[in-house]
């Protein structure tokens, strides 16, 4: 007798109902698999090197001073972008700067200053830090803004002689000879209002002539060095934490720690404390509820704390509104203002 296994036939080895069309189908069947895992991973590595350049993005204009409104524009113009245009954008300045250009010349919506000061936030020039104290501090290619009543019009330094300037409008507005003004930006410093009029226009060109003294309005760039009282709490309070009263129990107090300050614009102060809050806590909180103390009544708002100096440290408001950041900024320009400098 034959073993058992030399017994088997072929046929006895072939699968019920499974032919060569079976075969077929289950190749096609992987390959479709195969075929779709690889789309998947490729959606997923294009989506997370979308992601990756638009973080490089919001990193460079970061801390460019943008205002909400500003950084909003700002993500919108990338977002815009192809990815080869965003690769481009981001590995070249001198491409930054052209679709930067085209994009705020193509969206007349936003105010001229605004375009002017995304501008030069986002790249700042050479000049960023020399003040306009005449008409030839402007440089050839610096974009402006020409204010003519309540409307503003993007434009570009062309050519300066003799206390005029050529423009060249990015915008198309019938523009006539009259009163008008140059706004010009200094991420270091601040806006320049250059008053004047236009003498002459020719197409999308005027000559600009400036009359009268030139009017600084960076107010959002100066400090004063006057003391003031203030005091912080950790925020959130602790009153806030439910979870750790027990029932019938008081909510706790905050802990007030108080100092007075050095150096104060809207966007930081300098301080000391009288009671110092302990390292651990500085270490562990990362926002405090902060009380200014101003003449008329204090100001208060939430603020990251840093160090600064030996025994000094930095405070920064993270929510400080638009109505009270004037109320700051009047105080600051009628107590000995100064160029902010930390």
């Amino acid at each position: 007798m034959l073993p058992v296994f030399l017994q088997i036939s072929p046929k006895d080895l072939e699968l019920a109902g499974f032919d060569a069309g079976s075969v077929w189908y289950l190749v096609y069947f992987l390959a479709a698999v195969v075929i779709g895992l690889i789309y998947l991973q490729w959606r997923l590595q294009r989506k997370r090197a979308l992601w990756a350049l638009s973080n490089r993005f919001m990193q460079v204009i970061l801390n460019r001073g943008l205002t909400k409104g500003q950084h909003a524009i700002a993500e919108r113009f990338f977002k815009e972008l192809k990815p080869a245009e965003q690769e481009e954008a981001l590995s070249s300045q001198r491409a930054l700067a052209r679709r930067l250009q085209a994009f705020l010349a193509s969206h007349t919506g936003i105010s001229g200053n605004d375009r002017v000061e995304i501008f030069d936030k986002i790249l700042p020039g050479a000049t960023s830090r020399i003040e306009i104290k005449e008409i030839d501090d402007l440089r050839e290619g610096e974009l402006c803004a020409v204010d003519i009543g309540k409307q503003s019009y993007l434009a570009t330094v062309m050519k300066k002689k003799d206390g005029q300037v050529l423009l060249t409008l990015f915008d198309k507005a019938p523009i006539r000879p009259g009163a008008a003004y140059i706004y010009a930006y200094r991420p270091q410093l601040g806006g320049y209002l250059i008053p004047g009029g236009i003498l002459k226009v020719n197409g999308p060109s005027v000559i600009f002539k400036h009359e009268g003294p030139i009017e600084f309005r960076g107010d959002q760039h100066l400090m004063t060095m006057v003391p003031l009282g203030f005091s912080i709490t950790a925020w959130p309070h602790p009153e806030l934490d439910v979870g750790e009263t027990a029932e019938g129990e008081p909510p706790p107090l905050p802990e007030v720690f108080s100092g007075m300050t050095d150096r104060t614009s809207d966007r930081a102060i300098s301080a000391k404390f009288q009671n110092e809050p302990p390292p651990w806590v500085m270490k562990r909180q990362e926002f405090w509820e902060l009380t200014l103390e101003l003449p008329e009544k204090p100001i208060e708002c939430r603020i990251r704390i840093t160090p600064y100096r030996a025994g000094m440290w930095l405070l920064r408001p993270v929510d400080l509104d638009g109505a009270e950041r004037q109320r700051l900024y009047r105080f600051i320009a009628e107590h000995e203002p100064v160029r902010e400098h930390f």
